[in-house]
């Protein structure tokens, strides 16, 4: 007759083993935190950057599409609301958003995300370039794209992180109104134009703090 098995050897983890592996997930973890809220700053600085491009694009699509005036501005935070990026259709070419012209789009900036210029130019002063502001000289300056598809002021809007990294969303030259996505190199004075590179310039990725 076969005695059954009483089961001895067949035991689960013990405590100790419990911990060391929890312990071993921590360090594990701790040591990938810095590389995760960097791909997180990464994500948020260029999302909103090729977004407001693509706002960009779409206003001055907007602007032959209607034979009128689209404008792009940014929105700078105020009572408690995040800066916004956004766009209109400027029916009566007056520069300004006026009753029953069309929003074309809106972005809010992400948290962490600011109009920013290297090394530290914020809010209005952050924008290169573009047209003045016709609802206010105090104001930042905006992108008017004509019903020919040019834009009337070449120039950038820039956006910065916490961590000094700086992209900014340039349409140049005035007559065919390229619009790209640029980083900012060594970012210690934004008027360098050289600094500023769009990915896959001459070969070089862009590279992040």
């Amino acid at each position: 007759m076969k005695i059954p098995e009483t089961g001895r050897g067949r035991r689960g983890f013990t405590l100790i083993e419990m911990l060391v592996v929890l312990a071993l997930l921590m360090i594990l973890m701790l040591l990938g935190m810095p590389s995760l809220f960097t791909a997180m700053r990464q994500a948020k600085l260029r999302g909103i950057a090729q977004e407001t491009a693509t706002l960009m694009r779409q206003a001055r699509l907007d602007a032959v599409r209607f034979s009128a005036q689209a404008v792009v501005h940014v929105v700078l935070p105020a009572g408690g609301q995040p800066g916004r990026v956004e766009a209109f259709s400027d029916a009566n070419s007056d520069g300004r958003l006026s009753a029953g012209e069309s929003i074309i789009g809106t972005l809010e900036l992400p948290t962490g995300i600011t109009f920013l210029a290297p090394p530290d130019v914020t809010d209005k002063d952050s924008v290169e370039g573009l047209s003045v502001d016709p609802a206010g000289a105090g104001l930042p300056h905006i992108a008017i794209f004509k019903h020919d598809g040019s834009v009337i002021d070449p120039g950038a809007f820039r956006f910065g992180d916490q961590t000094q990294n700086f992209l900014e969303v340039r349409v140049e030259p005035a007559a065919t109104a390229r619009i790209e996505v640029h980083k900012c190199r060594d970012c210690k004075d934004a008027t360098i134009r050289a600094d500023w590179y769009a990915s896959g310039d001459g070969g070089e990725a862009w590279k992040w703090n």
